[in-house]
């Protein structure tokens, strides 16, 4: 089967109506300037579709023996709770180590993964790339339909208590609203978490998902606390989130188009609990400018919030500004503002615009990437990128501070 192949039901009879329903989802989920057709021929979109067909041939019996024994074959085990629940259940994956007498001994991290929109958990969780990268480095993670903070909570405490948890190295990321979701739990509990990767998302928002404003002493906490962060976007988002110095509207997609290729009977959209029900709009809204406000200096202000909350130098916003004139200078161009380290690195023959930002106590606090001609979908990589950026660190459970150093997972 050759790349193009995937995405038609002619050529590819076993999945092909559900590449093409997502195929339909990416030509609506960009802000004019992607190419999907190219996408979709490309190395990058090869791997994609790798992804996807792991997806797709688990998504509709997740807790089958065909899933399980895929996951045994990455060294991993699942369970779910509250199954009965639709909104309540919960999936975790275990590193099979545990089970033996060594591996009782050890402690494990633990990566939970907000999904997007009104998903299904079974709609992300084999093509995201977590449980290859579990199984290698053995620790667990989770995944949570109810992905309010509240229930992030709940469930953290039953894993502290029933798994040998690693409280040190606790991490937290999902794309999207999932994306949101991560930062309304590291605003109202900072303090057990160790890094965070809200993704698919603006560089700042100053109210959660449901538009509830982010108190002084909420903000305060967690600058003391400091929750390292790592945003992954696509350059070529709905949204428009690169480059940084700048701001459009979002795309008005002119129609609904889901990219869901798996419904279970029990979803019901008016019961879901991370929704804003009888609103505008299901989610938080989108910042704006307000009215006679420059735009570009508007949205540095915002990348500044950001760094203020990672105890990082404020950008200087001229010379962001200036970016939009030196696309001979690509990276700040695509980006709209600079860091400390910067590298366009190459995957999948696609490029990767990344920069990272040390805080005044040397913490590499914040890590940004934008992947090329990518929509408003979680990119190839994204896992591996994040786990990169989470395994430097450790929250000192005497101290209660952040501790960068290389991730061992024979800790004991």
């Amino acid at each position: 089967m050759n790349r193009r192949d995937y995405w038609s039901p002619e050529t590819n009879p076993e999945t092909g109506e559900k590449f093409a329903r997502v195929l339909e989802y990416f030509h609506t989920a960009h802000n004019g300037s992607a190419d999907i057709d190219s996408m979709i021929d490309s190395p990058y979109g090869e791997e994609c579709a790798r992804r996807m067909q792991l997806r797709f041939k688990y998504e509709h019996d997740a807790m089958g023996e065909a899933a399980m024994e895929y996951y045994r074959a990455c060294g991993l085990k699942k369970e779910m709770y509250d199954g009965d629940d639709y909104y309540a259940r919960w999936v975790i994956l275990t590193p099979l180590e545990m089970e033996t007498e060594e591996g009782r001994k050890k402690k494990y991290p633990i990566v939970f993964y907000n999904h997007g929109g009104g998903n299904s958990i079974e709609c992300e969780e084999f093509s995201l790339g977590f449980a290859e990268l579990a199984g290698r480095d053995k620790f667990m993670v989770a995944y949570l339909q109810n992905t309010n903070w509240e229930n992030f909570e709940r469930v953290l405490d039953f894993i502290g208590r029933k798994y040998p948890l690693d409280r040190e190295r606790v991490y937290l990321c999902g794309y999207s609203q999932g994306g949101y979701q991560v930062t309304s739990t590291y605003f109202r509990i900072p303090q057990k978490l160790t890094a965070v990767g809200p993704c698919g998302n603006d560089i700042y928002r100053e109210y959660d998902n449901f538009n509830v404003p982010y108190t002084p002493e909420e903000i305060q906490n967690l600058k003391d606390a400091l929750v390292p962060l790592m945003q992954v976007v696509g350059v070529c988002e709905a949204s428009s989130f690169v480059p940084v110095n700048d701001w459009k509207p979002r795309k008005d997609w002119g129609r609904e188009c889901s990219g869901e290729t798996y419904l279970d009977d029990r979803r019901d959209d008016s019961k879901d609990p991370t929704r804003i029900h009888g609103g505008r709009r299901r989610f938080s809204d989108m910042p704006v400018p307000p009215e006679g406000e420059d735009k570009h200096e508007w949205m540095i202000r915002r990348l500044n919030m950001r760094m203020d909350t990672l105890n990082c130098e404020p950008r200087d916003a001229k010379t962001c500004i200036s970016y939009q004139n030196t696309p001979e200078d690509e990276l700040h161009h695509v980006l709209g503002f600079y860091g400390d380290k910067e590298e366009i690195a190459w995957h999948y023959g696609y490029k990767y615009y990344t920069l990272n930002i040390w805080n005044r106590d040397s913490i590499n606090a914040f890590r940004y990437v934008a992947v090329e001609n990518n929509p408003h979908w979680p990119p190839v990589l994204m896992a591996e990128l994040l786990w990169d950026f989470f395994r430097q660190f450790r929250r000192d459970s005497g101290t209660g501070r952040i501790v960068e150093e290389e991730y061992c997972y024979n800790r004991d």
